[in-house]
């Protein structure tokens, strides 16, 4: 029998509601102005995901559920008319997951054993975070214990018993403070990195947990990941970095295990990860940084935005520009280079 993997918790925020949108490539700075009508009417982000790896870029976008309505008001004119619908949802967040193939592997194949099927998926610095519909919260946090040990509670019992009267301290992650040029407390960030996009069926999740263990034995670092679904459901799109090693064919080892599966190893991308104290997303932040890249034209390939972070992934060639974007908007007191393997 496998040890559980310890991690530290996980947290589960409630009363959001997503949605996925949809653009064409040919649509140039469609999700710098999305944000852009967000933040002139004040509304935080709970959680964006932006991947342009496949012939179409999709954007999942979470906020509070008293902001559904007006997110859409906002925003139908700028999508031709009518607003996006939003489902009601939460966001589970696993840590600390140290970039390690293994968690999201795990995670991958006990959602897979419950039928559970994430509406988006994302791996920042902080955390592994997934946007579920509500009815499938309960079912995914009890299938956490079995492939994970929490420090914090043994049980799923313990669990939510830890989380009574804690609903409005999640929310107040949230922040109103509005700086001038927002502070990061890092800004992190690698070469040598190959990304792959993966399309597979979406009951698949167990055969993708293995896909990502069999990565984790191979002792490679998992630095960005975003995925959602699409097709009504069916299929489920994956888009994420490993370190670019010569002569390693990553998609022969994704299609020995996911055989109905489709995966393309693309091109070599720069990744970078920050956080800082008013990553909420408080309004104005993912406004602030896609602008930025579209002014400098820096191709932006795929973005995170989730608990506290920001992560994202740019052709090779872009990185130096990207930093320089980067620290053109927001205060960075320090730039780090990261190695692209797991720290044990």
């Amino acid at each position: 029998m496998t040890t559980p993997t310890k991690l530290g918790g996980f947290k589960i925020l409630k009363e959001v509601v997503w949605t996925s949108i949809v653009a064409t490539p040919e649509t140039p700075g469609f999700a710098a102005s999305f944000c852009r009508l967000l933040a002139e009417g004040g509304i935080n982000l709970a959680y964006l995901t932006l991947g342009r790896g496949f012939s179409r870029g999709t954007m999942n976008v979470v906020v509070d559920a008293q902001n559904g309505d007006a997110v859409a008001q906002r925003t139908a004119h700028f999508l031709g008319g009518e607003g996006p619908d939003f489902r009601r949802a939460v966001i589970l967040s696993l840590f600390p997951h140290r970039s390690n193939p293994h968690v999201m592997g795990a995670l991958l194949g006990a959602l897979g054993r419950q039928e559970v099927r994430p509406m988006a998926l994302a791996s920042s610095s902080s955390a592994v975070s997934m946007v579920l519909g509500e009815e499938a919260a309960e079912r995914a946090a009890a299938s956490l214990f079995g492939p994970f040990n929490f420090s914090a509670y043994r049980t799923p019992s313990d669990w939510k018993l830890a989380q009574k009267g804690k609903e409005a301290l999640y929310k107040e992650v949230v922040a109103s403070y509005q700086e001038k040029r927002p502070k990061v407390y890092a800004l992190e960030w690698q070469d040598e990195q190959q990304l792959l996009a993966v399309t597979s069926e979406s009951s698949d999740l167990g055969r993708l947990g293995a896909v990502f263990q069999d990565f984790a034995r191979m002792d490679l670092s998992l630095n960005f990941l975003v995925a959602s679904l699409s097709e009504g459901g069916e299929k489920v799109r994956l888009l994420f970095s490993l370190p670019g090693l010569k002569g390693q064919n990553y998609p022969g080892i994704i299609e020995s295990r996911l055989p109905h599966g489709a995966s393309s190893d693309m091109y070599p991308v720069g990744v970078f990860s920050m956080n800082g104290p008013h990553f909420g997303d408080r309004y104005g932040i993912a406004r602030d940084l896609l602008t930025a890249f579209d002014q400098d034209r820096v191709e932006l390939l795929g973005l995170c935005c989730s608990i506290h972070s920001i992560t994202g992934a740019v052709p090779a060639n872009m990185m130096q520009p990207a930093i320089r974007a980067i620290q053109g908007c927001f205060e960075v007191p320090s730039v780090i280079k990261k190695t692209p393997f797991i720290s044990r």
